[in-house]
C-alpha cells in the first residue's frame, strides 16, 4: 500500500512542478514577448523616421530656410504624404525639426485620423514646437538618436529622434511617434495570450492527474517497456542521422549558447576550406569578422531564425565565396536554448550566373542597336527599348506576332527565304533590308540574324537591327557628289573624263565617230564682278539646266569647271555635231538672266573636235576642243571653231599654250607670290597660329592670277612640280629669314600636287632645304587633295611615310569629295583632314552636308587625327562646327588670303 501512495506523492509532486514550470514559462515568455515587441516597435519607428527625407522635397532643410519658402499648397501635400506613410504602420505621428535661435520649430508632419476626418490641418512650415522636451536642442549639437517617451499636448508617445545632415551640411532632426495606449493594447494581448497558454496546459493536466492516480504502476511497467523499445529505436536513428550529418550534401555545424562550434560535417569543411580540428571550439561571438554574420548568429542565439546571404571569406583566408546561410535556435528538452544550428550553402557559382545574366540583360536592354528575340516558328518574345525607338512598334504591340510585322514589301520574297534557310541550318544571317516602321515610314537597316542552340537543338533566334538609312544615303550623296557638279547637278570633270576615255576606246575598237563640244562662256567675270558669285553661280545653274534640255538624251553633258561646259555627242559627226553647236550659241545669246535690279545677256565661244579611230587619249582631244574654244574667243567670241589639224591660226591661238608659255615665263622671272589664310582653333584659345602657303601669279600685265586660273594647265602640262618646287623653295627661305619673329605660330600648310607625290627627285629635295635652311620639320606641314592622293596611292603613301618619319606633318585637303575617302582613309599616314567646303558650306540648312561633316569628323577622330572645316563664311557656321567637336576653323569668318608678310 505504501508504494501507490508514494508514487502518487511524486505524481503530485510533478504536477505541482509542472504547474509552477507553467506560471514561469509564462512570465518569462511574457517578458521576452515584451522585449520583442519593444524591439519590433523600436525598429519601425527608426524605419520611418528615415523615411521622411525620401518623401520631402530634396532641398526643403537648408542653412537660409524661410517661412516664406514654402506655400501651404506645398505644406499641405507634404503633410497628406507623410499622413499617407502613417496609416500603412503603427506611427501616429511623422515630423520634422530644427534649431533656429534656441527655438524648436516643426518644418513638416503627419496628420492623426481625426485630423485627415475633419480635413483640419495646421500649416506646419516654421511651426514653433512649444512643449519640446528640455534634451531636444542638445541633440543638434551631438547628433545622437534618441528613443523616449514623452508626453505634450497631443498625447503621450514613444518616440524616436534622428539627426540628418542637409545637403549644405547643416542638421535637422526626423521623428516619428507611436501612441503609448497602442503599446499597452499590444502588451495586453501578449499577456492574454499567455495566460490563455498557461490555462490551456494546465486544463491538458488534468485528465493525465487522474491517469496517473489510478494507475501508475501500470504506466511505470509500460513506460519501461516503451523506454526499451524507444531506446532501442533511438540508437538505430542516431546512427543514421549521425551518418546523413556526416554526408549532407549541405554544410551543418552545431553551436552552443556561447557561441563556440561543437560539431560540423564534411561538407561545410570543405565549404571554407578549413580543416575540422580548426573549425571545432571557434567562438563565432568573439571572432567572427563579418558583422552581418555575427548578427545572425547573435540572433539565432536570441531564438531568432536568422539568414544570411552575401560574400563571406572562410576561418582561414583561404577562399572567397557566395555564402547562403541560415541559423536556428536549438532547444533542450527542457525548453531551455542551448545553442543553435547552421546550415550553409556555397551559392558562387550560383551567384556569377545570376550577375551575368543581370550583365547580358542590361547590355540587351541598353544596347543602342536594335534587339528582339523570337522562338524557332519567328514569334516575337522579348524586345528592348531601342527596337521601339527605331520601329514604333511597343513590347505589347509586337511580343506574340510574327517578326514579319515590320517587313516592307518591297524587300523581295527570296531574300527572306535565304534568310530562314541560313538561320535554320544553325548559322548567322546578316544583310541590309528595308523594312518599315509602325507610321509606315520606310527605314534601311543593317540585320543580324544569330540562332541560339541548347545541346545542339535550335531553341530562339536573336535579330539585331541597325538604321543605316542615314549613312545609305549619305554614301548615295557621297556616289553622286563624286561624279556631279555640287553647284549645277551635272556630270563633273572626274566623270566627264571616264566616259570620255571609254568613248574614245569605243572609237578606236568599233571605228565609230563621235564629237566633243567645249563651251567657255564670254565675259561671265563681269557678273560675278558686279553682283557677286551667288549670282555667277546660279546664272550657270540657269544655264546649265537651258543645255539639258535642248540635248538629245543619248548625249552627255558635264561641267568641267568654272564657266565651261561639255557635251559628248555619241555617234554624231562633225557636221551634225556644228548644227548643234550653232544651236545652243543661239540659245545662249537669246538667254537675258535676270539678277535683282540687272539684266545680263551672255555669249559662248565654242569649240567642237571629232573622236575617231585616231584619236589617242582624253588628254588629246581635251586640248584639241580647248585650243578650238579659245580660238573662237580671239576671234572675237560668240562664236565656234571646228578643230582641224591644219589650222594655222587654231595653232597660232592656242589658249592653253598660253598659258603654258606663261607660267614657264613667270618660273624664270619669279612672277609667283606667296599668300597665306589662317587657320584658327574653335577649342583652344591658346592654340598657336597656323597658316596655309597659297599662290598667286602676277601677269605680265601686272594684274593678279588665283591659282584656279593657271594650276589646272599647270597638271595638264606637266608644270605643276615645278610650281611646287618654287612654293616650296620660297615658303622655307622666308620662314629662315623671319625665323625669329615665328615663335607665335606653330606650323605653315604648303599645298602639293598629285603630280608631286610620285616625285623622288622632289621628296629629296624638300629633306634636303629643310635641314639646309635649319627649320625644324614639324613647323611644315604639307596638304594634298584626296582625288590626288587616291589616284596614286602608292607613291603617294611612301612620299607621306617618308616626310612624316622626317618630322613633317600632312594633311588631306578636300577630304570627302572623292568616291572612297573612308575606304581610302585608313592608308594614308596623315595626321590631319580637312573637309570640303562644299559640304561645310551649308551645313546650317542640309542635313545631309552636317551628317557628312559630323560623320568625317568623328571618324578623323577615332583614327587619332585633327580636323580642319574649311569654307567657314560666318559665325554661325563657325558655332555650328565648334559645336560638333571641329577642331579647326578656315574660311572669310576667319580670315582672308593676304601676302605672306603681312602676317609678321
Amino acid at each position: 500500500m505504501l508504494q501507490p501512495i508514494k508514487n502518487n506523492f511524486r505524481i503530485y509532486f510533478a504536477i505541482t512542478l509542472y504547474v509552477i514550470w507553467v506560471v514561469i514559462f509564462s512570465a518569462v515568455n511574457y517578458f521576452k514577448e515584451k522585449q520583442h515587441l519593444y524591439s519590433e516597435l523600436d525598429q519601425q519607428l527608426e524605419n520611418a523616421a528615415l523615411t521622411i527625407p525620401s518623401i520631402l522635397p530634396k532641398d526643403l532643410h537648408r542653412k537660409d530656410m524661410s517661412k516664406k519658402d514654402l506655400s501651404e499648397q506645398q505644406d499641405l501635400a507634404i503633410t497628406l504624404a507623410l499622413s499617407e506613410y502613417t496609416q500603412r504602420t503603427d506611427i501616429v505621428y511623422l515630423y520634422t525639426l530644427i534649431l533656429r535661435n534656441n527655438k524648436i520649430f516643426y518644418t513638416s508632419s503627419s496628420a492623426s485620423d481625426a485630423e485627415l476626418e475633419s480635413n483640419t490641418f495646421a500649416f506646419n512650415y516654421f511651426e514653433y514646437y512649444d512643449d519640446a522636451a528640455s534634451d531636444i536642442p542638445a541633440m543638434f549639437e551631438q547628433r545622437q538618436s534618441q528613443i523616449h517617451e514623452s508626453s505634450d499636448k497631443w498625447g503621450d508617445f514613444r518616440s524616436i529622434l534622428i539627426p540628418v545632415n542637409a545637403d549644405d551640411g547643416s542638421v535637422y532632426i526626423v521623428g516619428a511617434d507611436i501612441s503609448i495606449s497602442h503599446i499597452d493594447t499590444l502588451l495586453n494581448e501578449a499577456l492574454y495570450s499567455n495566460l490563455i497558454i498557461s490555462a490551456l496546459f494546465l486544463l491538458f493536466a488534468c485528465p493525465l492527474i487522474i491517469t496517473l492516480s489510478l494507475e501508475p504502476r501500470r504506466q511505470v511497467r509500460l513506460l519501461a517497456k516503451k523506454i526499451a523499445r524507444q531506446t532501442s529505436k533511438l540508437l538505430k536513428s542516431e546512427a543514421k542521422l549521425a551518418s546523413i550529418f556526416e554526408y549532407s550534401p549541405i554544410g551543418i555545424m552545431h553551436y552552443d549558447i556561447k557561441g563556440v562550434i561543437k560539431k560540423t560535417n564534411k561538407r561545410f569543411e570543405e565549404i571554407l576550406l578549413t580543416e575540422r580540428d580548426t573549425l571545432i571550439g571557434f567562438n563565432m561571438l568573439e571572432r567572427l569578422e563579418n558583422p552581418e554574420l555575427l548578427n545572425m548568429v547573435t540572433q539565432s542565439l536570441q531564438g531568432k531564425v536568422s539568414v544570411f546571404e552575401g560574400p563571406y571569406t572562410s576561418i582561414s583566408g583561404q577562399r572567397f565565396m557566395y555564402l547562403h546561410a541560415n541559423f536556428a535556435p536549438l532547444y533542450s528538452n527542457t525548453g531551455e536554448l542551448e545553442g543553435g544550428i547552421g546550415v550553409f550553402n556555397d551559392i558562387t557559382e550560383k551567384q556569377q550566373s545570376t550577375e551575368d545574366l543581370k550583365k547580358l540583360s542590361m547590355v540587351v536592354e541598353y544596347s543602342p542597336e536594335s534587339i528582339f528575340i523570337t522562338n524557332v516558328s519567328g514569334i516575337i518574345e522579348h524586345v528592348n527599348p531601342k527596337f521601339t525607338d527605331i520601329t514604333g512598334y511597343t513590347a505589347a504591340e509586337v511580343i506574340g506576332k510574327k517578326a514579319n510585322v515590320f517587313r516592307s514589301s518591297y524587300t523581295p520574297d527570296s531574300v527572306y527565304q535565304k534568310l530562314w534557310a541560313t538561320i535554320l541550318s544553325g548559322q548567322q544571317w546578316s544583310g541590309e533590308l528595308q523594312n518599315s516602321k509602325k507610321n509606315g515610314e520606310l527605314f534601311w537597316a543593317q540585320v543580324c540574324v544569330v540562332p541560339v542552340t541548347n545541346d545542339g537543338a535550335i531553341t530562339h533566334f536573336i535579330g539585331i537591327q541597325v538604321d543605316v538609312t542615314t549613312a545609305r544615303l549619305a554614301s548615295q550623296k557621297i556616289a553622286y557628289q563624286a561624279t556631279h557638279d555640287m553647284l549645277t547637278g551635272l556630270i563633273n570633270r572626274y566623270e566627264f573624263e571616264n566616259l570620255l576615255a571609254q568613248c574614245i576606246l569605243s572609237s578606236q575598237q568599233d571605228k565609230t565617230t563621235h564629237t566633243l563640244i567645249f563651251l567657255d562662256l564670254d565675259q561671265f567675270k563681269i557678273i560675278n564682278d558686279t553682283c557677286g558669285h551667288m549670282a555667277g553661280d546660279e546664272m550657270l545653274c540657269q544655264l546649265g539646266l537651258l543645255l539639258s534640255k535642248h540635248i538629245k538624251p543619248k548625249d552627255i553633258l558635264a561641267r568641267l569647271g568654272g564657266d565651261e561646259f561639255a557635251i559628248l555627242m555619241m555617234q554624231c559627226s562633225l557636221e551634225q555635231a556644228q548644227s548643234t553647236a550653232h544651236n545652243i550659241l543661239e540659245l545662249i545669246a537669246n538667254y537675258q538672266f535676270l539678277w535683282e535690279k540687272n539684266i545680263f545677256s551672255i555669249s559662248a565661244s565654242i569649240g567642237v573636235a571629232e573622236i575617231n579611230s585616231q584619236t589617242k587619249n582624253t588628254k588629246e582631244i581635251l586640248i584639241c576642243v580647248d585650243s578650238a574654244c579659245y580660238a573662237a574667243k580671239d576671234l572675237g567670241r560668240n562664236r565656234i571653231h571646228l578643230y582641224q589639224l591644219d589650222d594655222e591660226l587654231l595653232a597660232k591661238r592656242d589658249g592653253e599654250f598660253r598659258w603654258v608659255h606663261e607660267l614657264k615665263y613667270a618660273l624664270n622671272e619669279n612672277r609667283f607670290e606667296l599668300y597665306a589664310q589662317p587657320i584658327v582653333s574653335l577649342s583652344d584659345p591658346t592654340q598657336k597660329r597656323i597658316y596655309e602657303v597659297l599662290l598667286r601669279l602676277r601677269t605680265r600685265s601686272g594684274d593678279i592670277a588665283p591659282p584656279g586660273a593657271f594650276l589646272p594647265v599647270a597638271e595638264r602640262y606637266n608644270l605643276s612640280e615645278a610650281i611646287d618646287r618654287w612654293v616650296v623653295d620660297h615658303t622655307l627661305i622666308w620662314m629662315e629669314l623671319h625665323f625669329k619673329h615665328l615663335g607665335d605660330i606653330d606650323h605653315l600648310a604648303i599645298n602639293l600636287s598629285g603630280a608631286s607625290l610620285g616625285s623622288s627627285a622632289l621628296l629629296s629635295h624638300i629633306m634636303q632645304q629643310i635641314t639646309l635652311h635649319h627649320l625644324p620639320p614639324s613647323m611644315i606641314k604639307f596638304e594634298i587633295t584626296e582625288t590626288a592622293a587616291i589616284s596614286n596611292l602608292r607613291d603617294a603613301t611612301l612620299f607621306i611615310k617618308t616626310l612624316c618619319e622626317f618630322g613633317c606633318q600632312f594633311a588631306l585637303d578636300d577630304f570627302g569629295s572623292g568616291l572612297s575617302s573612308f575606304a581610302y582613309l585608313k592608308n594614308l599616314p596623315v595626321t590631319t583632314l580637312k573637309i570640303d567646303g562644299m559640304f561645310v558650306k551649308d551645313i546650317l540648312d542640309d542635313p545631309i552636308d552636317e551628317a557628312m561633316v559630323k560623320s568625317i569628323n568623328d571618324i578623323g577622330h577615332v583614327m587619332g587625327m585633327k580636323t580642319i572645316a574649311e569654307f567657314v563664311e560666318n559665325d554661325a557656321i563657325r558655332q555650328r562646327l565648334k559645336d560638333m567637336g571641329v577642331d579647326f576653323a578656315q574660311g572669310y569668318e576667319i580670315g582672308r588670303p593676304v601676302p605672306i608678310d603681312d602676317i609678321l
